[in-house]
């Protein structure tokens, strides 16, 4: 994180979708990540992480890259965003598989499932 904040005052706007009353999803960071390809990325993360039994970094990590990079034959950025937006509701944030570590197993499913909802129906 701290190669992403120059200033103090640049933390709130990386760390605000840590509180649920804060989160949203910017409607450019939507439009951009989360289009007709986002659906399959979301499907995708969801069933790859729903095996996933001790919610850590590096097994969130690991299932996402298997299932994205490996089993769709994703590039990263292309593998990883629709799950950022989804998770922080924005594309700049804190690395992405600590921040879903942080926000636990429920509350990350959560914001998945209500992203791809927000995608429709591949």
């Amino acid at each position: 994180m701290q190669t992403r904040i120059v200033v103090l005052g640049d933390a709130w706007e990386l760390l605000k979708f840590f509180n649920d009353d804060q989160y949203v999803i910017d409607p450019k960071a939507a439009a951009k990540e989360l289009g007709p390809d986002g659906a399959a990325v979301l499907d995708a993360a969801l069933a790859a992480l729903t095996s996933v039994t001790d919610w850590t970094a590096p097994l969130i990590e690991a299932a996402l890259k298997d299932a994205l990079i490996e089993g769709l034959a994703l590039k990263p950025r292309k593998a990883f965003s629709p799950i950022r937006v989804a998770a922080t509701g924005t594309t700049v944030s804190p690395p992405l598989f600590e921040s879903l570590e942080l926000l636990g197993r429920d509350r990350s499913m959560q914001r998945l499932r209500a992203a791809r909802q927000l995608v429709g129906h591949a």
